[in-house]
């Protein structure tokens, strides 16, 4: 089932993944691609690493972007589709991996991230 706005916007079902286009405060053109998995639990994010052209859990610094990208009203992060954002990872060379393999990233990501540390893990 799909939801829209007032505007007539597509809103996600939850679940759905998001993606973001970052464009460089530095230079015209995107910087980077964002994607997020909405949860009722803590953030679900991955972010391409540019250095190795991996795509990494990275939640705090999504989260911590796009709400800065909000208080500042710089409009440097905006709302693409799954084609868009295939169209952004081929630009950077990384390929983009399918909805399942993101979200298994991300579970993996969570898992390790927000485990209680517990004695012998290493």
């Amino acid at each position: 089932m799909e939801s829209t706005a007032a505007g007539g916007d597509h809103l996600p079902e939850f679940g759905d993944l998001i993606y973001y286009e970052v464009t460089s405060r530095r230079r015209p053109g995107p910087a980077n691609l964002f994607i997020v998995e909405p949860s009722a639990g803590p953030v679900r994010a991955v972010r391409l690493d540019h250095p190795t052209r991996t795509w990494t859990f990275d939640p705090w610094t999504v989260w911590g972007s796009l709400m800065d990208d909000f208080d500042k009203g710089e409009d440097r992060i905006r709302r693409v589709d799954r084609a868009r954002a295939e169209e952004l990872a081929h630009l950077f060379e990384a390929p983009l991996p399918n909805e399942a393999g993101l979200r298994r990233l991300m579970q993996d990501g969570a898992e390790r991230a927000y485990r209680p540390d517990k004695p012998g893990d290493a």
